[in-house]
């Protein structure tokens, strides 16, 4: 286990390393704060649109460090991971960073524009997954695939099989408000990798 981990992360750049394992520690950390009584970190990072407009711009970042749930952590991380060491072959750690914030940012401002008096905290980096996906199929889309219990697909279909899985599972959980205004971040990494 330890070769599989230090060979996974070798093939990282720091930023995609470092973006990687902060949002690892998000549940871990929420999770010690509010068991402990101490802190509550969503409470901090969530995004709440009336917060935003009301000037915690910072949460337009944050809200995409702490997942939803042991579900979409679990969910998020394997993707998150996936996606990035094989985006950050192909990108510099500065580039990964700029996409993954255009893209968090999106989301958080399609979210705070649609629905601005949002009372719930809302946490996930799903707005990122979208985007990842996106220059996922824009930079390897013809390349073949093997999905275990599927075959082989191009990465165009594996790309839109886990954006229509994480679409449900978005739609199940938040709410349509929320999965439109997470859609945007994958919108914009398209139209940004035009």
């Amino acid at each position: 286990m330890k070769t599989l981990v230090s060979t996974f992360f070798s093939r990282m750049g720091l930023g995609a390393r470092v973006l990687v394992l902060l949002y690892a520690a998000g549940l871990p950390f929420f999770w010690a704060g509010h068991y402990s009584h101490s802190f509550e970190l969503k409470d901090w990072l969530a995004l709440s649109p009336p917060l935003f407009w009301k000037g915690e711009v910072w949460c337009a970042l944050t809200y995409a460090f702490l997942p939803n749930g042991i579900v979409d952590y679990v969910v998020s991380l394997f993707w998150l991971a996936t996606l990035v060491s094989v985006l950050s072959r192909d990108w510099s750690s500065i580039q990964l960073w700029i996409f993954f914030a255009l893209t968090t940012v999106a989301g958080a401002l399609a979210l705070s524009c649609i629905a601005p008096s949002f009372r719930w905290g809302v946490v996930g980096n799903s707005a990122v997954i979208f985007g990842l996906l996106a220059a996922w199929w824009r930079l390897y889309g013809t390349e073949r695939l093997i999905l275990l219990g599927i075959g082989e697909v191009s990465v165009k279909q594996a790309a839109c099989l886990v954006a229509l899985i994480e679409v449900l599972v978005l739609f199940f959980c938040c709410g349509w408000l929320v999965t439109v205004a997470m859609l945007c971040g994958g919108l914009v990494g398209w139209v940004y990798l035009a």
